[in-house]
């Protein structure tokens, strides 16, 4: 087994190589180039390879515009951004980034998750040691892999463990025992003040308990009817909340047939913030209420109670592996069996219709008062 050694005398942390020897860490690039999620996800992975790395230089490499996310996260030095659409779309510009990642000067670069055209260009920038992760254990390693010097095989499909434990899992592997201080969004004094000003100018009223509903979710058959959070604010409002709906830029009209199905007042509050300026709307919130998505996981890293909406029956996976992770939390879930025979789109999702308004308000007053 590969085993990370304790710090060298030439004052950096060292990792044994292949054929004998050791490889001086100075510095480490962790990629990740998924959605929000996955990012908040590997937030604990940053800081056990702080606790374990203390005087390497730690960068991570994501998807724009998540790298927003991580502004001012203390276990990174420093976040680089991939964007396939745009930045890193031709042959020509994944050349760039490869003279970017070379230009770094990287030791060692741990791939959690990378597009096939950043795996070769991990290679091309001849970063001394390259490590993947092979995350769903077919017998037959993905194309990309001949690119990395060390594989680590997973089975992240068998749903028996949060993703945050299988991203630690791949520090275990290598003979750590990885220290964390959980998922982590890092919101400040200013960023907290700025939500008070943002909510006060949507109408908020302090005097009352915030609940946040977020209809949105990136696709597929994780969709709960806008009708039934319009039912919900209303329940919610009689039972003493001020409700305010989420969104992105994209979702206004989506957060807006919320708030016109509802008969109470709500906040309408998509597209007005960045992702690190929502985090800090979301942490003034008392409960957040949505189906598994980015801004769920976002709400859990800042502590919030979190109400989660799940199913069908076919995507159980997403309970364990997808919860909210290190916040107070309860799940409501659907009984339905989905009927689109497993595909991951659904022209007409209908699986979360079988949760009412109803199921849902009870699960929030026991989930608050517990």
């Amino acid at each position: 087994m590969t085993q990370v050694v304790s710090a060298s005398s030439s004052g950096a942390d060292t990792w044994p190589a292949i054929g004998g020897g050791t490889l001086p860490i100075h510095r480490i690039l962790v990629v990740q180039t998924q959605r929000l999620g996955d990012v908040l996800c590997a937030t604990p992975l940053f800081s056990a390879l702080r606790n374990q790395f203390p005087r390497a230089e730690i960068t991570a490499l994501v998807h724009r515009p998540f790298d927003r996310i991580l502004e001012g996260n203390p276990d990174l030095d420093g976040v680089l951004t991939y964007d396939r659409q745009s930045t890193h779309r031709g042959w020509g510009d994944r050349l760039k980034l490869a003279r970017e990642l070379r230009s770094h000067r990287f030791d060692w670069v741990l791939s959690v998750h990378s597009a096939s055209s950043v795996a070769l260009a991990l290679c091309l920038a001849g970063i001394r040691w390259r490590t993947c992760v092979w995350r769903y254990g077919d017998n037959r390693p993905p194309h990309w892999a001949r690119w990395f010097h060390q594989h680590i095989r997973q089975a992240r499909g068998t749903g028996d463990r949060h993703e945050i434990e299988h991203n630690l899992d791949v520090l275990r592997s290598l003979g750590m025992e990885p220290r964390h201080q959980g998922m982590r969004v890092d919101v400040n004094d200013s960023d907290h003040a700025w939500a008070r000003e943002f909510l006060r100018g949507a109408g908020r009223d302090e005097g009352r308990p915030l609940a946040i509903l977020h209809p949105g979710h990136g696709g597929g058959r994780q969709c709960w009817p806008a009708g039934h959070y319009a039912e919900l604010a209303d329940r919610l409002s009689q039972a003493g909340f001020q409700v305010g709906v989420t969104g992105s830029g994209g979702e206004r009209e989506l957060v807006a047939q919320v708030a016109a199905g509802a008969r109470s007042p709500v906040l309408s509050l998509a597209g007005g913030t960045s992702l690190k300026q929502l985090a800090a709307v979301l942490a003034q919130a008392g409960l957040f209420v949505s189906v598994p998505t980015g801004p769920m996981h976002m709400a859990a890293a800042v502590r919030v109670p979190v109400l989660a909406l799940y199913g069908p029956r076919d995507l159980e996976i997403d309970r364990t592996r997808f919860y909210p992770y290190g916040t107070r939390y309860q799940a409501v879930n659907s009984s339905l069996v989905c009927p689109c025979a497993g595909h991951r789109v659904c022209a007409e999702p209908v699986c979360l219709s079988a949760i009412t308004p109803e199921q849902v308000m009870r699960a929030a007053l026991d989930l608050l008062r517990n």
